[in-house]
């Protein structure tokens, strides 16, 4: 089936010659690999139209800001234009537009920083679309403590000479991609963390001329799902199986986080159009944890999540079956490798 086939296709990313405002939140050693060009994982098909339906939300959300009265310059409907957020080093990026709003910001974002101006009259737009999961987490905690990586490029744009013409302030509508529930957050212009991102930048590029990486290696979710995790911690990794234990999900930390992640699982099997995406986001959620645990699943209220080692399926073609004779079952039967997984059930 077409689902089956996107998820397993790959797709290697392509690395550029300048830096792009939307990479340079990653971590010192990811943009080393990035900038000596060391071949990196592959993006799972599935993570790739994952990236490609995040330019459908934000055509989405310009298209309901245009149709409120607000007026957005230069978004996808103009062809974004790009802008130069530094020159020592080079880094460039596509803003997702300017917000004209004559009469000031109005004061109902769902949070904003302390030097956010209401009252001009120019704001850069950004958006994103992050699951379920990751959208509670900003709704607590907010950009810069969740999404780091689209804090830092929100800030390299409101550094740019293109942007910075407009004014310092930048509005990110968050929309979440299950369920279209919308969060507006208010960004102003941060220098100090614009100087350490170019500081950094310039650090790695010192060590690129070097043929060498930053000693820096991440301890958090990255880990499990950077693309230059083989290169981190290929030794790690291999020493890490999953072990034989299944955790009762309400003594871990991660409890309430849990909680969710079934909630909306059992959402997903009663949702016809959206059901599939939260089924998958909720197993993902749930491989996270299992996997920094090291055990083999987990039991939440009622949902039990198990990783499934990896195997082999049988896929018959009945189809073909149908037009042959009984001894042609050896034609028809397919052997497809399987990673592991995770397998949700109440």
């Amino acid at each position: 089936m077409l689902k089956e086939k996107i998820a397993l296709e790959e797709v290697v990313p392509k690395v550029g010659s300048v830096w792009r405002a939307s990479e340079v939140g990653e971590c010192e050693t990811f943009l080393g690999h990035v900038r000596l060009s060391h071949e990196s994982l592959p993006f799972s098909g599935r993570v790739r139209h994952m990236l490609d339906d995040g330019i459908v939300h934000e055509h989405d959300i310009v298209d309901r800001l245009r149709r409120a009265g607000i007026t957005v310059l230069h978004s996808y409907a103009d062809g974004q234009a790009e802008v130069c957020c530094s020159l020592d080093p080079l880094v460039i990026g596509h803003p997702d537009g300017i917000l004209d709003v004559p009469k000031g910001f109005p004061r109902d974002l769902d949070y904003c920083d302390k030097n956010f101006k209401f009252d001009e009259r120019f704001y850069l737009l950004e958006v994103t679309a992050p699951n379920h999961f990751v959208f509670l987490r900003l709704k607590h905690s907010h950009l810069r403590e969740v999404l780091l990586r689209k804090f830092i490029q929100a800030q390299m744009y409101l550094n740019s000479g293109e942007i910075g013409t407009y004014g310092d302030c930048c509005v990110v509508e968050v929309k979440n991609k299950n369920t279209s529930e919308l969060y507006e957050e208010g960004v102003s212009l941060d220098r100090v963390v614009v100087g350490e991102t170019l500081l950094k930048l310039r650090r790695i590029e010192d060590l690129a001329s070097q043929g060498k990486v930053s000693d820096y290696r991440c301890d958090d979710w990255r880990r499990k799902t950077c693309r230059y995790r083989h290169l981190c911690f290929e030794e790690e990794e291999a020493a890490s199986p999953i072990g034989p234990d299944v955790l009762k999900g309400e003594s871990l930390k991660e409890a309430e986080h849990l909680k969710e992640i079934a909630a909306m699982w059992r959402r997903g099997r009663l949702m016809r159009d959206e059901g599939s995406d939260l089924i998958a986001d909720s197993r993902e959620e749930f491989r996270s944890i299992i996997e920094e645990y090291g055990c083999k699943g987990l039991t939440i209220e009622d949902v039990k999540a198990l990783m499934v080692e990896e195997g082999i399926i049988k896929q018959t073609d009945f189809t073909l079956l149908e037009k042959k004779y009984p001894d042609a079952y050896a034609e028809v039967v397919k052997l497809t490798s399987r990673e592991s997984y995770v397998r949700v059930t109440d």
